[in-house]
């Protein structure tokens, strides 16, 4: 997906740009490289994958039922996304799990809205959702596990 639905898309000049724009602050060895893929564009030339069509920019508008699930915490499709990709299908739903990271599927209830979805697109089944919280935060020696 990287290697076909993005870097051919985006020069690294414009990804640059891009990255000062946002995070002003950044040092530029910082802003050259892609979130957590310092070496994707090499990676992607010596696999050697070829380019998706330029429809694949395209908005999707869809009245398929979706489901667009997300957790609070995830730092690599943030919650946002989902938000964001369903305002185009029609018959969407949006969940947000509190708390979760990447990975919604591996929690009790991200894996019961999952099912539900695919016994019932319609009506997925989110009531445990309102339930997901996060887990307590501490700071100092309550929260750090000292071995004992």
């Amino acid at each position: 997906m990287w290697c076909s639905e993005w870097v051919p898309f985006e020069t690294p000049q414009e990804q640059l740009a891009k990255g000062r724009r946002a995070f002003p602050e950044l040092p530029r060895s910082v802003l050259a490289q892609a979130p957590q893929l310092p070496f994707l564009r090499q990676a992607c030339q010596a696999w050697n994958v070829p380019k998706a069509p330029d429809s694949v920019r395209e908005v999707t508008r869809s009245s398929i039922p979706t489901l667009a699930i997300s957790g609070s915490f995830d730092a690599q499709t943030g919650a946002q996304w989902g938000r964001y990709a369903a305002r185009t299908l029609s018959r969407s739903t949006v969940v947000t799990l509190a708390g979760v990271a990447h990975g919604t599927y591996d929690t009790p209830c991200g894996a019961k809205v999952i099912t539900s979805f695919f016994d019932d697109p319609e009506h997925p089944d989110t009531r445990c959702v309102k339930t997901v919280k996060p887990a307590p935060f501490a700071i100092g020696s309550e929260g750090a596990d000292t071995g004992e």
